[in-house]
């Protein structure tokens, strides 16, 4: 298996981290050993991965609940019979108190320490159940939202990921998704039991004796109102915090992805700095909102102890005047404890709770964001294809560009053609590429595969049949052969290994330590970059596409595996529409047909030869780079 072993899942060290909000427990060879032991965990999930990964533009909390609705269910009648047994034991201690201890009849304490001991019993059992039925809770509900968002993630399109900060994406699938599920697994459970606890334990203090309740609730809407205003205040402390440690991920997602570059630069000094500012202005938000618990928690625990003293001064004089007995004393203050019990309980839970809330619009957000490219009704099926593109008028404008990075182009590809797009950068060579595979769609005009409109097109079907290397490939860690594979998972090593020797690239893999076997880190590091465009070509060739789209891949190569990968490319080309941007004017000179682009129009098409004959913009390009290359002594 590719994945990390149990003790390895975690981050750093080889250290395993259990718990969640309120505190983490670093994974000891003790605890390890005790958990491997623990019998398998052998239940299905019981979630329909089509359902799960569906789109989801209603999200809503109420829609993820209602998946589970039978171990909600479940939980609610555990709850409740949680908070009963809470609110039996002091009614239980009344009567005790009153018909054993003060007239000494044994047999009635006997009689009423068995249904206690039978109450807390059951107390026991439900807890233990409790924490069963809302761990498979949680746990099914982690489950669907990491699902639900990833599938969402993979159907955005481009432009989602060049508006947002891949840290940012990170955060909505790692921290918020942990923070909803914590609160739905533990939190929400104590929250439902203080609400049922404190409402049950109000009545009760008003049927076990009115008097002392109306020294009791005039402070319940003094509570209400500072629970209101805390509410309010402590919701944007902590919106604010979360938007603050998305920005501190995002950063430190960035700086770890362009660690050479940094260190290239010796940026090391700066970038600590600025991330130690973004660390601080996170550390602010949460202490403004630690404050505002600092303030509000105790103040209801002073309510709390000055309502204790105020029922038991009240309440000897109702003793000694006859009107109320000890026991109804002792159940009351035990009541009372009771009924600001639950304001402690919540604060146990309300980091949780503000956090989980954040998250959960955070990831109703990104639920509900539109894919750029949206799949019709029903759409066309795609089988093989003869590979014939056509743009028709195509105009296209990135969002909060100026200007159009297409403006009216008309291009036609027939079946088996290869065409370079040439121009200098920003003429809109790689946006007409990015609209042939339908990354975007087309703000004007049409484009068209054998004659159907790309966008009525099966979108699955049709990336199927495509081949897709870009000049900087990116590949995932793993094994060569799956890397080769990636396109093609259930594919035959038989058929690995053909498809790499079709681009030349299987005599480069057997000089690897372990050939096909060979273990490359993400993104291909520890290959050379001629070693990763290989890779690529024989990956683009294993698919079998119909349409071949090529970024340049010798761009940025020396001239020996420039030769190599020019030589794979023409391979994995030939009998296939192909279209490539050509960064050098040697790999355009080679098409069937070259278009040349300036400021998102077409100026010029025709075969290399007819474009210098033609003396225009292509044979001054030519002529330019001719020049360019004789001088620094490069073959043209």
């Amino acid at each position: 298996p590719l994945g990390p072993r149990p003790a390895e899942a975690s981050g750093g060290g080889g250290q395993r981290v259990f718990g969640g909000v309120a505190g983490d427990m670093p994974a000891t060879p003790e605890l390890l050993a005790r958990v491997e032991a623990l019998p398998p965990a052998t239940e299905a999930v019981g979630v329909r991965m089509a359902d799960a990964a569906a789109g989801d533009p209603a999200f809503s909390l109420r829609r993820l609940l209602g998946g589970v609705r039978a171990l909600l269910a479940l939980g609610l009648l555990l709850v409740v019979l949680d908070a009963g047994t809470g609110l039996a034991l002091p009614a239980l201690v009344r009567h005790g108190v009153d018909a054993g201890v003060s007239r000494a009849a044994g047999a009635v304490l006997v009689m009423t320490s068995a249904v206690a001991l039978a109450v807390v019993l059951t107390a026991w059992a439900v807890q233990v159940s409790q924490g069963r039925v809302s761990g498979r809770l949680g746990e099914r509900l982690l489950f669907t939202l990491r699902v639900k968002t990833f599938a969402q993630l993979q159907r955005l399109g481009l432009d989602y990921y060049e508006r947002e900060l891949s840290g940012r994406i990170m955060t909505r699938m790692t921290t918020d998704v942990d923070a909803l599920s914590t609160f739905l697994q533990t939190g929400l459970t104590t929250a439902v039991v203080g609400m049922l606890s404190f409402v049950g334990v109000g009545v009760a203090l008003v049927v076990l004796n009115a008097r002392l309740a109306l020294v009791v609730l005039p402070m319940v809407p003094v509570g209400v109102l500072v629970t209101v205003v805390f509410r309010a205040k402590a919701s944007a402390a902590y919106v604010e915090s979360r938007e603050r440690v998305a920005a501190v991920n995002a950063a430190l997602q960035e700086n770890l992805a362009g660690i050479r570059v940094v260190q290239a630069f010796r940026r090391e000094g700066r970038n600590i700095a600025d991330f130690r500012a973004l660390a601080e202005r996170y550390r602010v938000s949460r202490l403004r909102a630690q404050r505002l618990i600092a303030l509000y928690f105790p103040f209801m625990e002073f309510c709390s102890e000055l309502a204790a003293a105020l029922v038991l001064g009240v309440g000897a004089g109702l003793v000694a005047s006859g009107s109320l007995t000890t026991g109804g004393l002792i159940a009351y203050l035990l009541y009372l404890g009771l009924f600001f019990s639950p304001i402690q309980q919540l604060s146990q839970v309300f980091d949780g709770y503000q956090q989980a809330k954040v998250g959960l619009r955070r990831l109703s957000d990104l639920l509900r964001t539109p894919a750029s490219t949206p799949a019709r009704p029903g759409p066309v099926p795609v089988g093989r294809l003869s590979g014939e593109i056509e743009f028709v008028g195509v105009r296209f404008r990135y969002a909060g560009a100026e200007r159009p990075a297409l403006d009216g182009v008309n291009l036609r590809v027939a079946a088996g053609e290869t065409v370079a797009l040439v121009g200098e950068t920003g003429a809109g060579k790689s946006t007409v590429v990015k609209l042939a595979a339908r990354f975007y769609d087309a703000t004007g005009g049409v484009v068209r595969i054998d004659g159907t409109d790309v966008t009525r097109l099966d979108l699955a079907g049709y990336r199927h049949r495509l081949g897709v290397v870009p000049q900087e490939p990116f590949l995932f860690a793993g094994t060569v052969r799956d890397t080769i594979a990636y396109a093609r998972p259930d594919a035959a090593d038989a058929e690995v290994r053909a498809a790499a020797r079709a681009v030349g690239a299987h005599e480069m893999i057997m000089r690897l330590p372990g050939g096909y076997l060979h273990r490359i880190g993400e993104n291909g590091r520890g290959l050379s970059a001629g070693q990763r465009q290989l890779l690529a070509l024989a990956r683009a060739e294993l698919a079998d596409p119909d349409i071949l789209l090529l970024d340049e891949a010798t761009a940025s190569l020396d001239l020996a595996t420039e030769a190599a990968v020019t030589e794979a490319t023409d391979r994995v080309a030939r009998r296939r529409t192909t279209l490539v941007v050509a960064h050098r004017l040697t790999t355009a000179a080679r098409a069937d047909r070259v278009v040349v682009m300036a400021a998102g129009r077409i100026v010029e098409q025709g075969s290399h030869a007819q474009l210098i004959g033609a003396q225009g913009r292509y044979a001054r390009m030519w002529a330019e780079y001719s020049g360019a290359g004789a001088s620094a002594g490069q073959p043209l």
